[in-house]
């Protein structure tokens, strides 16, 4: 196992040495925000540009605006409430510090040469927030190590290496002496085990891990049997079966394809091991339907119902998802589910989860990025992206994982053939006329795109859309002064229960600008609950056309 890295930093003593591993970059931009909640498990630099977020960073609350940069470490705890007009923007860099364990070479055997390293702490005396005047250099190099990294280039891993080196050598300054106490790593054992959860399938032996420890074999294997219960090589294995298990639920792969991919060259042993941890063989566990679903998303939950499968534990809003009434008796788990999801509704979710004990976990991948670990302890969890696939695409996926591909197809096509004739009943209801769907939420005005109520008004019905947001955008926040640019000849309008929302739509109402809008002055200005409009799944989208012709039939519209 050998790692590409670079000294970095170093004090006259080798053993204190630190490298640092450039993971991945990411620009956020009003389609792209941090999870709400996460355990960072790496060094995180967050470079803001653009926009307004409260973030807190351990148990300080700090409000990231453009010139705020942040250095955070593995294990700190993160918050981020964005701000639903201004989104925050920036750039994202994620990186490790490695430090190298000496002398591994000594229980490795002859044959094979090992280069091991341990997850160290870049600690400067910045703390979380870096000073101001960094802000220009760091911003000009992070771009150039994001674009090296989305470019392919002959040179990229040197330059990516000396951008990431350059952009350090900024960050970091020397600890103060007060703080060289605080900057110890967590236990030698901790290490041991967060080596086997992400090099899993890498060649891991006793004495590969007591060398990690810095312990012999035999003290080593009795501390960890202490604090697990188990051996070091059952943990192992416990840890390749139970990923496993993962990939056997994903259509397409091999056995053998995935015995390699968990540490195991020959497909028959793993074969064995895997009857002998989960009691069937990976081939039978294939087949084998999953009763307790668990689905982690709110539009997963919309993909099962459309399959007739009642999930196992679900996100649940009883005042929101009332298009989903019929089903919130036969959920046996009620997950929690808010604008905001705060670290109390994660926790108490999982808490829930535990308690469900599902044997399948399905989630997108903000909740992958919060919680993937944790959930990948309770059962095997399955990441279906939301970003970048269409509701199609998901509901394919979805069906392929519980293998009902067959069922979801028969499904599409009567979609499809409702969509037909619900586009000849539109036209001579609405012929041409242009509609916008707007939004009033936390007492912000917005216009949704193809997305949500979107995707089946304006890609699946045709309807004409009055304003078309740019690729990937969800809605745009919108002032007052361009609504008669933007709401077209019909408005869907949902506006939401908070005070604000309320209060914001009492004074639209009586200002002459809502007056003269031109589907106020003709009368087609249509009220909506926010449910099934914004629900991306089929459940939902089928509710949708019903919902459309019941609205442009004239049933539904308000007086201005």
């Amino acid at each position: 196992m050998t790692l590409q890295v670079f000294p970095l930093i170093s004090n006259g003593d080798h053993t204190r040495d630190l490298y640092a591993r450039f993971k991945t970059s990411e620009v956020l931009d009003q389609a792209s925000f941090l999870a709400p909640f996460v355990l960072a498990d790496s060094h995180l630099l967050l470079i803001c540009t653009g926009g307004e977020a409260d973030i807190r960073i351990g148990h300080r609350l700090n409000h990231a605006t453009l010139g705020k940069m942040y250095l955070i470490l593995p294990g700190t705890a993160i918050e981020y409430t964005p701000d639903e007009v201004h989104p925050l923007q920036g750039i994202a860099i994620y990186f490790d510090m490695l430090k190298p364990i000496s002398d591994i070479n000594k229980t490795t055997s002859r044959s094979t040469v090992m280069e091991v390293y341990q997850k160290g702490l870049l600690r400067s005396s910045y703390a979380d927030e870096l000073p101001h005047e960094l802000f220009q250099e760091c911003t000009r190099i992070a771009s150039q190590l994001h674009e090296c990294v989305s470019v392919p280039q002959e040179n990229r891993p040197f330059r990516i290496q000396t951008l990431m080196h350059e952009l350090l050598s900024h960050v970091y300054a020397p600890p103060k002496e007060s703080a060289i106490g605080d900057s110890e790593h967590t236990s030698a054992l901790d290490q041991t085990l967060e080596l086997i959860e992400l090099g899993y399938a890498e060649h891991l032996s006793r004495e590969v891990l007591a060398g990690v420890a810095g312990m012999s074999v035999w003290h080593y294997s009795r501390v960890f049997k202490n604090r697990t219960g188990i051996s070091p090589m059952e943990y192992v294995n416990s840890i390749r079966m139970d990923r496993a298990k993962e990939m056997l639920l994903v259509p397409g792969q091999t056995i053998k394809h995935i015995a390699s991919q968990v540490g195991f060259q020959d497909e028959f042993y793993f074969s064995r091991k895997f009857k002998k941890y989960v009691g069937v063989s990976p081939s039978t566990y294939q087949r084998q339907k999953h009763s307790k679903i668990a689905a982690l998303s709110f539009g997963t939950t919309g993909h099962l119902l459309a399959l007739q499968i009642i999930p196992h534990a679900a996100l649940i809003d009883n005042r929101r998802d009332q298009h989903r009434n019929l089903f919130f008796s036969n959920i046996p788990y009620h997950l929690g589910r808010s604008k905001h999801m705060n670290p109390h509704i994660w926790q108490t979710n999982v808490e829930l989860l535990m308690q469900a004990s599902p044997d399948l976990i399905l989630c997108n991948e903000y909740e992958a990025h919060t919680l993937k670990r944790t959930l990948q302890r309770i059962a095997p969890t399955i990441v279906i992206p939301w970003k970048g696939l269409s509701w199609r695409e998901h509901f394919v996926q979805v069906a392929s994982i519980v293998g009902q591909q067959q069922e979801a197809q028969q499904w599409l096509e009567q979609y499809d053939d409702k969509v037909t004739h619900a586009k000849e009943q539109l036209s001579h209801l609405i012929g041409k006329d242009t509609v916008s769907i707007i939004h009033i939420m936390m007492g912000h005005l917005l216009i949704y795109g193809r997305r949500n109520g979107g995707a089946v008004l304006y890609n699946d019905l045709g309807v004409s859309s009055s304003y078309d947001l740019l690729p990937g955008q969800v809605y745009r926040a919108l002032d007052e002064q361009e609504l008669p640019l933007m709401v077209g000849d019909r408005m869907l309008l949902i506006v939401d229960q908070d005070s604000e929302s309320q209060q914001r739509w009492h004074k639209l109402q009586h200002t002459q600008l809502w007056k003269n809008l031109m589907p106020v002055q003709n009368q087609h200005v249509y009220l909506l609950d926010e449910m099934p409009w914004l629900d991306y799944s089929p459940y939902a989208h089928d509710q949708i056309i019903d919902e459309t012709l019941k609205l442009f039939g004239g049933t539904q519209h308000i007086n201005p």
